[in-house]
């Protein structure tokens, strides 16, 4: 170890790692970002615990839930144990349109919070889909843009309702029956 009173190579050499956040200490901060940090154990494939493992604990929690008169148990230590949320499984695809949970589903590390999804009908002021994906692309912390699969697969959305959209529109056509008729 070599102990320098060089203070001006001290300087230079921790000036490369991050900037110091006491340099401006007497500015007050006025970014409108407020960063939102997630805090969880996620297994969001559901690979590595096992649908028995799952039932089981969701029967300890319905019987921890139960009137302590009803399974002779300590009702505080049952009370101690964490809060399980079931994400449904199934074999059949989900509705993409008018469910506002279907993003919230799909990405649960991008909405830590269960809200914020797209189409939400509970919002004073509607906001379409694409409007929204533009605000949510554009936050501070970038969570969405360097999402791995996220932009795939509003794009892949947004091309689905379009290829519709315009589906739509050439077979309200009246010749659109004319053709139908004869093909």
């Amino acid at each position: 170890m070599e102990i320098s009173t060089n203070v001006e190579a001290a300087e230079n050499e921790r000036a490369s790692y991050i900037p110091d956040p006491l340099i401006n200490a007497s500015e007050c901060n006025n970014t409108t970002a407020i960063p939102i940090i997630s805090s969880a154990v996620l297994d969001v494939n559901g690979a590595k615990v096992s649908s028995d493992e799952v039932a089981d604990h969701l029967l300890e929690r319905i019987k921890a839930q139960a009137p302590e008169k009803t399974h002779g148990k300590d009702t505080e230590q049952n009370s101690k144990q964490d809060t399980v949320y079931i994400i449904p499984r199934g074999n059949k695809p989900a509705n993409e349109y008018s469910n506002p949970n279907l993003l919230l589903g799909i990405f649960p590390t991008l909405f830590p919070y269960g809200c914020g999804g797209l189409e939400d009908g509970s919002r004073p002021i509607q906001i379409n889909f694409r409007e929204h994906l533009r605000y949510l692309l554009s936050y501070a912390d970038r969570r969405f843009e360097e999402h791995y699969s996220f932009i795939f697969v509003v794009f892949n959305i947004l091309q689905r309702r379009t290829a519709c959209f315009h589906a739509q529109l050439m077979t309200t056509r009246s010749w659109f029956q004319q053709s139908a008729q004869v093909l």
